[in-house]
């Protein structure tokens, strides 16, 4: 590390896999103001979480699946703490969510359409008291400059109703954000490469994207089939006419809360895998554009238009099937890539070494796309003995079990980085106490890309309250932070 420059390390974990004595079956914005407690407590600077954006089509699994957004300008209602948006008056139907909450916080996982029947219950019912309470000809919707805006009818939705969700969303965001400031604590923020087909985003403005065609990714080792994720494609033309307004806009929703962003799939400014609508599968994709010297001259040029002004850190998850021109690109106007040690830029090696990545980047044991260290360290005994004797350099047989004191090492290596952050999946800090960590970890993986059909509904194990009292944990991580300067 040089001493000239300055490190920083933070924790990665979707808003929705938090889980708190508060929170009703899911992780919520508030929850971010308990787990800013413990990065103050651990000498963690940066929270990094998934989208947060609005989901809801149906309510059903499908719904869960936080890059499908159906308004790029909305969040979530279901990150709400409905004892703060307001208190039930009716006994029967207080009784009645006691129950409920009491259900769903007993699951090990996220219950995505029972919390989200349940939350959408009581909010309906305290905003039907809000209109009954509210003088005659007052409107109880406050929240009409909210860029936000959907046909929600076929959700039995009014959008009164609507409105006064989003009002609620942003003022516990808000609160919480203020909460992390206040305590020296970043938030980074993901923004999806695409968004959901029937979005109003998509309605507003058909002309910005291509309706016939369908967002992925080219086959690999992850997805022998490519995958297609459904979005429509950019029609960059149109954007470029109105120079990127639509990003733009974007871009500015996402500094009301944010100090970093991600850009998911930044590849995808460069080149898209561009799939027919209606194709068997993602392999019968192309590239677009088709030809590989525009490239760099289009990434180089849009990235700069819509993300030059620098008022957020930002970091691009540059992974996959990288062209040759994007890490000079990305290194030109100053965006952060990712660096994962089991996905090496450099195919001539198995593992990555961290004390050589780029200072401009953010390392990380894994993505949510990948599962955590312990995970893979059973999946592949061939592939962990070799990490084993090769980046961790022992010379004895490897446990089978990836033990705390294995966990710690890969924790403290990745902490040695030379990248400006470090930020690593919650799963992999909480790996190095064997009295906390859980059993189950098949289940701390949070999505599968090969399944399109996946669930996300990992939650975590323990309480955010629980993280906050573990002694024994949190003095290691903090001599650790403070051992490697970050």
């Amino acid at each position: 590390m040089s001493q000239n420059m300055s490190y920083h390390s933070g924790v990665a974990v979707p808003v929705f896999s938090l889980r708190s004595e508060s929170s009703c079956g899911i992780g919520e914005f508030l929850d971010l103001k308990k787990l800013a407690d413990w990065c103050v407590m651990t000498g963690l600077k940066m929270i990094q979480i998934l989208p947060i954006n609005d989901t809801t089509t149906d309510g059903g699994w499908s719904d869960s699946y936080p890059y499908k957004s159906i308004s790029t300008k909305a969040l979530h209602p279901i990150y709400l703490n409905l004892e703060r948006v307001g208190e039930l008056k009716d006994r029967k139907d207080q009784k009645h969510f006691e129950e409920l909450k009491k259900e769903l916080n007993a699951k090990e996982f996220v219950d995505y359409p029972e919390v989200f029947k349940t939350k959408m219950w009581y909010l309906h019912r305290i905003y039907d008291s809000l209109k009954c309470d509210a003088p005659e000809g007052r409107n109880v919707m406050t929240f009409g400059q909210c860029a936000a805006s959907r046909d929600v009818k076929a959700l039995g939705q009014c959008d009164g109703f609507y409105e006064f969700l989003q009002e609620q969303c942003d003022k516990q965001l808000s609160e919480a954000v203020t909460y992390l400031h206040e305590r020296g604590i970043m938030l980074k923020g993901d923004l999806p490469i695409g968004v959901n087909r029937e979005s109003d985003d998509v309605k507003q403005n058909p002309h910005l994207f291509n309706l016939d065609m369908e967002t992925g990714a080219p086959p690999d080792g992850f997805a022998p089939q490519g995958q297609n994720w459904g979005f429509p494609t950019y029609n960059w033309a149109a954007m470029e006419a109105d120079g990127f307004q639509w990003w733009k806009e974007r871009v500015e929703w996402f500094k009301q809360y944010f100090d970093a962003l991600r850009i998911d799939h930044i590849l995808g400014f460069f080149r898209i895998w561009e799939i027919p609508k209606g194709s068997p599968d993602a392999s019968y994709g192309h590239y677009s554009p088709e030809n590989p010297k525009l490239w760099e001259i289009e990434g180089r040029k849009r990235l700069k238009e819509i993300f030059g002004d620098r008022s957020l850190l930002i970091c691009g998850e540059d992974l996959g099937m990288v062209a040759p021109c994007v890490p000079g690109v990305m290194r030109e106007l100053g965006i952060l890539s990712l660096e994962v040690q089991r996905m090496p830029k450099n195919g001539t090696c198995l593992f990555s070494d961290p004390r050589t990545n780029p200072y401009l980047s953010v390392d990380t044991t894994g993505t949510h796309d990948m599962p955590t260290i312990r995970r893979w360290w059973e999946q592949d005994r061939a592939l962990s003995t070799r990490y084993y004797h090769e980046m961790l350099h022992h010379t004895d047989d490897p446990p089978y079990f990836c033990e705390p004191w294995v966990c710690q090492e890969i924790v403290e290596q990745h902490l040695n980085s030379s990248s400006q952050w470090v930020i690593l999946p919650i799963q992999d800090y909480i790996a190095m106490d064997g009295d906390f960590r859980w059993d189950n970890t098949a289940g701390e993986q949070i999505n599968e890309p090969a399944d399109p059909h996946w669930k996300w509904k990992y939650r975590m194990h323990q309480s955010v309250e629980s993280l906050l009292e573990n002694e024994n944990l949190n003095k290691k991580l903090k001599e650790l932070v403070k051992k490697y300067n970050r």
